[in-house]
């Protein structure tokens, strides 16, 4: 297999389904189709509409579409379309089956397709995740049945590969971090932008970007920020999960009114350069975390890093050097760590640019064909 281009089905997210994992899939896809053969199978329903928390699991029309096709086949919720799925993925007749997983809402639709599939392909788990961050009765035995079906596993962060291991003993996998996100287009000019944004001058931008969520911790930000020095402010970019009531109580609360710079709101795919080009720190203030995609288009942008010591987040940055880890999650600690990265700014960018040269989506299919190959070889 490994003398000739790899033939390869990619089950998962795509477009018109809007996130961090259908643009994740999107970017492998272009990536690994310089290198194989692939075929986008994309979802019919995501998720039913009663238990989806946001406004719309679409993309905004401004949205950047792929320029492949992604025909829907599989929906998270008919098992009548596990078949049909199936039946199509065989036809097209792919030595590898890669799928995204990343909740075990999904365990029993890509799990009831990779198991048909087994005996004819290579299957791949690509894994965002293997314990949720909102964990649920059945998760555990859901994700094994996912888990079970998958020869190899691709992780992005040490964190991920444990949960991994303690699922799955023994399980084939190799480690790459998640490779940076550079589909957004160039840095814009921060002047301008701090203009269209309304920061005034002298004052210092903390992102809080992407969809806010508990365990993302929007609250400890907010109540950090009265330790911050004044010309700090807040920059909230994304759409609330939920009510954002508990956020505004806290801004009331504090007075902070003029502190925050509220864009609660999808940000769609042409406004995100923008928000990451008015930024000069982004925080991850998170309860609990794995790898970050926000982290990755930080990384792109040269944009230093605060992040909480949970989950993978310490390894994202390099502490002192491109961003700062904080001591803890508490408010007061979370102050210290931004006012920390504050003071040292300038130092930050030569790193940063490091990382942007490494950890492209290029570097990632590579190992990925890599992976797969000697996978081929012993079984």
């Amino acid at each position: 297999m490994s003398e000739r281009k790899l033939k390869i089905a990619f089950l998962s997210v795509f477009h018109p389904f809007r996130g961090g994992i259908a643009q994740f899939n999107t970017e492998l896809f272009k990536a690994l189709e310089e290198k194989a053969q692939v075929q986008a199978f994309n979802f019919s329903t995501q998720y039913p509409k009663l238990l989806f928390p946001g406004k719309t699991q679409f993309v905004d029309q401004k949205d950047f579409a792929p320029n492949f096709k992604t025909p829907q086949y599989l929906s998270s919720i008919n098992p009548l379309t596990f078949n049909k799925t199936a039946r199509a993925i065989k036809k097209y007749n792919p030595d590898v089956l890669i799928t995204s997983y990343w909740m075990p809402f999904f365990a029993p639709s890509l799990g009831s397709v990779c198991k048909k599939l087994k005996k004819k392909t290579i299957n791949i788990g690509v894994c965002h995740n293997v314990i949720p961050h909102e964990s649920r009765t059945g998760d555990s035995a859901l994700t094994k049945y996912y888990l079970n079906q998958q020869d190899g596993f691709v992780v992005m962060s040490e964190t991920v590969q444990r949960d991994l291991l303690s699922l799955k003993p023994g399980a084939k996998n190799f480690l790459r971090p998640h490779p940076l996100y550079a589909q957004f287009g160039d840095p814009k000019n921060k002047s301008e932008m701090r203009l269209k944004y309304g920061v005034k001058k002298g004052q210092k931008v903390l992102l809080f970007f992407g969809f806010v969520r508990k365990y993302k911790g929007l609250d400890l930000l907010l109540e950090s920020l009265p330790y911050c020095d004044e010309n700090t402010v807040v920059l909230i970019a994304g759409e609330c999960y939920g009510e954002f009531t508990e956020y505004q109580n806290i801004i009331d609360q504090h007075q902070l009114s003029s502190r925050v710079l509220n864009h609660v709101r999808y940000i769609p795919d042409a406004e995100v350069a923008e928000v990451f080009s008015v930024t000069d720190v982004c925080v991850l203030p998170y309860r609990s975390a794995t790898q970050s995609g926000i982290a990755s288009i930080a990384k792109y942008y040269q944009v230093p890093m605060v992040v909480t010591p949970v989950g993978e987040l310490p390894n994202e940055l390099i502490d002192g050097e491109t961003g700062v880890v904080c001591e803890s999650s508490i408010p007061q600690k979370i102050a210290e760590g931004i006012n920390s990265c504050l003071q040292t700014l300038p130092k930050f960018s030569e790193a940063l640019k490091a990382e942007k040269d490494e950890h492209n989506w290029n570097n990632f299919a590579i190992e990925l064909i890599a992976f797969v190959n000697s996978l081929d070889a012993s079984i």
